[in-house]
């Protein structure tokens, strides 16, 4: 029942993603012209090369997520295909969808009045939604597809660098964005590339971060107690022998969040004031107790 409860949350997590992705690339990208890479970053392009309806457009994302993803589970496998699949066609389906309700896509761009801001407000507020989009599908071990399939065949079976792959893979698409729409659009495109980037990584490691408190005590056994108890915290312990002393003592090696860090240094001053206590920041804590 467990496994089956993880795999809704995890289906949840993603549709709710590819839905952020899609609602940053509808109503912000595409109507301020900001090709950010990837497959929908080209059909903002295919849009304005043929000047085709946004119905059109989708069924372009629809079509060239397709095509790349029958190739990835040619080259890639069978597996990497049901991995890709959801997200890939999820992408250009709510695309399609939006392109068919009565609510214009230039609807956010429309209500800025400041003109000098508006592609500021724009590029920034579509990074943040598209970083935490795709942050919570490659979370969950998903992808949206497009040019992700591109990168991971040339990173996988032709042994390119994956940061190369990528700067391959978008730096061409951001390159014919720059030549259909102009230095501003690129320049605010690429730094909307960043900010996404910087929000997918914190949102992949969220609620995983914490902290490591490495603590050489002569009172292990009622200290081990006291972080069973007041933490429900596991330990390891460890014996060292102090440089100077050489003496043998027990270290406590332990694993906590943000917020158990002041409670577990009150425990040590409570415990063992002379207890000596190094503490080192976690970027990821990932088993039982911190899924």
């Amino acid at each position: 029942m467990d496994k089956y409860n993880f795999k809704i949350k995890e289906v949840l997590q993603i549709s709710l993603g590819v839905l952020l992705v899609a609602i940053a690339f509808y109503y912000l990208f595409l109507p301020a012209n900001l090709v950010t890479g990837g497959v929908t970053g080209l059909s903002i392009i295919f849009k304005d090369w043929f000047s085709v309806s946004d119905t059109i457009m989708s069924v372009f994302i629809f079509i060239m997520n397709g095509i790349l993803l029958i190739v990835g589970g040619i080259i890639l496998g069978r597996d990497f295909f049901f991995k890709t699949i959801y997200g890939t066609l999820l992408l250009p389906l709510l695309t399609l969808l939006f392109s068919l309700l009565p609510l214009e896509n230039s609807i956010f761009l429309d209500s800025i009045e400041n003109v000098n801001y508006k592609i500021i407000i724009i590029s920034t507020l579509g990074a943040l939604l598209t970083g935490l989009g795709l942050g919570l599908v490659f979370k969950n071990n998903a992808t949206t597809g497009g040019t992700d399939v591109i990168q991971k065949i040339l990173y996988e079976k032709l042994k390119v660098p994956y940061s190369a792959a990528i700067y391959l893979t978008d730096g061409v698409i951001i390159a014919l964005g720059f030549y259909f729409f102009g230095i501003d659009s690129t320049y605010f495109a690429i730094i909307a590339l960043i900010i996404s980037g910087t929000v997918v990584d914190k949102v992949i490691l969220s609620g995983r971060a914490g902290y490591t408190l490495f603590i050489v005590t002569n009172e292990y056994q009622q200290l081990k107690e006291q972080i069973y108890l007041k933490l429900d915290r596991g330990i390891t312990k460890a014996s060292v022998v102090g440089g100077y002393s050489e003496k043998e003592r027990d270290m406590i090696i332990c694993t906590i969040t943000r917020n158990q860090l002041y409670h577990l240094k009150a425990i040590i001053l409570d415990v063992d004031p002379g207890a000596f206590t190094f503490i080192t920041k976690t970027s990821e804590s990932v088993g039982q107790g911190f899924n």
